[in-house]
């Protein structure tokens, strides 16, 4: 029986059992198997990032930065761990998952569960030198909302040393207030702490912008022109979808939660489209929503994307995509 016949077969028992519960066994049978799948990689630079290849993990899967090495080992170029909050936290009541299997999507409310960065901060110095790696930070759930740039300078401290990158997210539907920070004033006190506090260090990882697919053109507009007046790398484009109308067409309107999946594609498609005309040439695009296949994949780069995140692709395809999309990427190829 091949690799994929095994992964379906597993997912469909998998699918039997709550999402999170789901989740913590196939990160148990990740750790005792994704040694098998490790292929050589050489790397490349992306914009003056030095990459495996230009497929990368989403944050969210790896929360507390537990699985780092197992998934550099099936093939990522980049891998994203996090959201990491400066204390502690459950995150939202369960169940705060729910897989909308017809349209390979997922609702999540989950709320920032995380370890707290002191805790993540041991592993992160473990991590090798050859993986890129990138932390995704915010605040937790009951500070103020005056109080929010102080939990993202907080972590930034903490975590900047073992970070290629930083990403600011800005854009969760899970915590109060997040989406607020795309107001213009609060997104500059924010960038400017971070960047500043940046400044005093010799180790300047790149720092960029998670940003919503739920927002009016014009407050991207202000975004991104904001972001082209600065110092930020980079936009990763984008968060979960907290549409009403979309979470209708999915039968999940009255619960809380974005939309992530093959439903999100769409709308991530076209503010990538949107923002790829605005954004200076050398500021770096991560694409997510929406990568199931190499078709969809390579449609981000055509769209304007610099590189490409998964999340809910891998819970629904298995390892297996992983190494399918770094094969057939002719870029990758090209710099082997």
């Amino acid at each position: 029986m091949g690799k994929l016949k095994i992964y379906k077969l597993a997912r469909k028992l998998l699918f039997l059992l709550p999402p999170e519960l789901s989740q913590n066994i196939s990160h148990f049978f990740l750790k005792l198997f994704s040694g098998f799948y490790k292929i050589k990689q050489t790397h490349l630079h992306v914009k003056g990032m030095r990459i495996k290849n230009r497929l990368g993990l989403a944050a969210g899967l790896d929360k507390n930065a537990r699985l780092i090495n197992e998934f550099d080992n099936i093939g990522f170029g980049f891998i994203e761990v996090g959201t990491i909050t400066p204390k502690a936290q459950y995150g939202n009541p369960k169940p705060r998952i729910k897989r909308l299997i017809s349209n390979e999507s997922l609702l999540n409310s989950l709320g920032f569960p995380n370890e707290g960065v002191k805790a993540i901060k041991s592993r992160l110095k473990k991590v090798s030198e050859d993986i890129c790696l990138g932390v995704n930070i915010g605040p937790n759930k009951e500070t103020a909302p005056e109080e929010l740039v102080n939990d993202y300078l907080l972590c930034y401290k903490e975590v900047f040393e073992y970070a290629d990158f930083v990403t600011i997210n800005i854009s969760s539907p899970n915590t109060p207030n997040l989406r607020s920070l795309h107001n213009i004033e609060n997104f500059k006190a924010v960038i400017n702490a971070i960047l500043s506090e940046r400044n005093k260090h010799q180790k300047k990882p790149k720092v960029f912008i998670k940003i919503s697919p739920d927002e009016q053109s014009n407050i991207y507009k202000d975004l991104i022109e904001t972001i082209n007046n600065s110092e930020i790398d980079g936009v990763i484009i984008s968060n979960t979808s907290n549409s009403q109308n979309l979470k209708e067409s999915l039968n999940v309107g009255h619960l809380p939660g974005g939309i992530s999946g093959k439903s999100l594609k769409n709308s991530s498609n076209k503010i990538l489209k949107e923002i790829k005309t605005m954004i200076n040439e050398e500021k770096i695009i991560v694409a997510v929503g929406g990568i199931f296949d190499v078709d969809s994949y390579n449609e981000k780069f055509e769209l304007g994307a610099d590189l490409v995140q998964m999340y809910t692709g891998l819970i629904y395809e298995g390892p297996n995509l992983v190494k399918r999309i770094v094969k057939n990427d002719k870029q990758i190829s090209s710099n082997s």
